[in-house]
């Protein structure tokens, strides 16, 4: 019994012994997890720091100016005439004279005859409607006469009684009155007609086409040609909204006009803008008025140029410097930066933008999309765009 007390003892006293190597096995193993973690961890941070920095981009920069800007839109249009105006005469005949200028292309005066209708017979109608309006004169005169003698003796009989109308012959008086004015009329028909033998224009044009010559039989009315009138030639230019509103308001400005790729040297104004968008397009179109119609021709392209309102301070760059619409890469601290700008105008190879801070400069070459934040190496610096 005694025996078997003590063999429990022993047992127990070998179990806590094991525990306890097993709790300190374990605490071992977790402070060597610790070092480990904590060697390779400063181990793997001075790799990290001892990696050589990436070699920096080589870019090329601008300073831009700060300037004032007047705004100028560039248009492409082409000469219009409002309408042509037909070659038809109103009264009818045959051609008994034509003039050189009532050839295609020819130029004429105001009031200049291009061609002649035989005249004799609107000449006898003129003598027929004089001598309907002399005897038209001569019954009224004789009617007036008679009335007056009848007013006489109504006054002789009947002192004190007003005259009736039948008796002082006023309806045949007021017919006569009127056969009058319609021989009057007739007259003055027929002497329109005689001078609607000789047809001009009361503006100086040019002949698109003709088809009259001497001793042609024409019809009143019948078309024989057009010609325009040089005066109201315009140039027709389709803007679009955005730019129409920078110009805002188009109507009164001046604009440059350029034929045939020549130099700007003609001058226009903007005299109307259109009523609505072209359905196609949906652009607006701007009529300009030249100050020189007489070098323009239906037809012809024109370049245009138009100067817009003055425009805030702003900076002038190489229109290169863009990426995209509206980004541009910047050097600040020596590292390569993308910054989102205003443009404010465009022209040609310069753009216009809103003041920005453009740090040591602003990139003209074209840098990899990965280059941003990277140190950078700036191989040049070009002086402010202008």
């Amino acid at each position: 019994m005694q025996t078997s007390t003590q063999d429990d003892r022993t047992e127990a006293e070998k179990s806590g012994w094991v525990g306890w190597v097993q709790i300190g096995a374990i605490i071992a193993v977790i402070i060597l997890a610790m070092v480990l973690t904590s060697v390779l961890s400063s181990g793997g941070d001075r790799e990290l720091q001892a990696a050589p920095e990436r070699a920096a981009t080589p870019v090329q920069v601008v300073r831009p100016a700060v300037a004032n800007h007047q705004a100028e839109i560039a248009l492409t249009g082409s000469v219009a005439t409002p309408a042509d105006v037909t070659l038809s005469p109103q009264v009818g005949g045959r051609v008994v004279e034509v003039s050189d200028a009532v050839r295609a292309g020819a130029h004429f005066e105001a009031d200049e005859v291009l061609f002649r209708i035989d005249p004799r017979d609107y000449q006898v109608a003129v003598s027929r409607a004089q001598a309907g309006l002399a005897d038209a004169r001569s019954a009224l005169d004789q009617l007036e006469a008679e009335a007056e003698i009848n007013r006489a003796e109504w006054r002789r009989q009947y002192p004190n009684r007003e005259i009736t109308s039948l008796a002082a012959r006023e309806p045949q008086l007021a017919a006569a009155r009127a056969r009058v004015e319609s021989a009057q009329a007739d007259l003055s028909q027929a002497r329109l007609n005689l001078e609607r033998t000789a047809i001009s224009f009361p503006f100086r044009g040019r002949v698109i086409d003709s088809r009259i010559e001497a001793g042609q039989l024409v019809s009143a009315g019948q078309s024989y040609g057009s010609v325009y009138d040089i005066a109201r030639l315009e140039i027709v230019a389709p803007i679009a909204p955005a730019d129409l509103a920078r110009l805002a308001p188009a109507v009164g400005r001046r604009a440059e006009l350029s034929v045939g790729g020549s130099a700007f040297n003609l001058q226009g104004e903007i005299v109307r803008e259109g009523a609505s968008l072209d359905s196609r397009t949906r652009f607006i179109d701007l009529f300009i008025e030249p100050a020189s119609p007489d070098a323009l021709r239906p037809g012809q392209f024109v370049d245009i140029r138009v100067a817009g309102p003055d425009l805030e301070e702003g900076v002038m760059a190489p229109a290169s410097t863009l990426v995209g619409l509206n980004q541009v890469r910047i050097i600040r601290n020596d590292r390569i930066e993308e910054v989102e700008v205003e443009v404010l105008d465009r022209l040609g190879d310069q753009v216009f933008l809103r003041p920005f801070d453009f740090g040591q400069g602003v990139v003209t070459n074209p840098v990899p999309e990965n280059a941003l934040g990277r140190r950078a190496q700036i191989l040049a610096s070009d002086e402010p765009a202008q």
